[in-house]
């Protein structure tokens, strides 16, 4: 069933307890946002953290949000 959602004068939405219970959001929960077109956006909730997923491959490499950011800003580098 369609709810309707106000968003603050900060941009924000917040999900109604009911929604989150059955979509089983918690806090430090992800849930990723795709925009389609210009008049939807779909959200997910991703079940693991993405993070942790490329620790396991990784195995002893510890991989951090600094690795991270450091991996984006040398890809906008080589794309320059």
């Amino acid at each position: 069933m369609p709810v309707v959602i106000r968003v603050d004068s900060r941009g924000r939405i917040a999900l109604s307890k009911d929604i989150r219970e059955k979509c089983g959001i918690k806090p430090g929960s992800h849930v990723l946002v795709e925009v389609r077109g210009t008049k939807e956006i779909l959200l997910r909730v991703i079940e693991r953290d993405p993070l942790e997923e490329l620790a396991e491959l990784f195995g002893d490499f510890k991989f951090t949000r600094q690795n991270r950011v450091d991996a984006v800003k040398l890809l906008l580098e080589e794309i320059g």
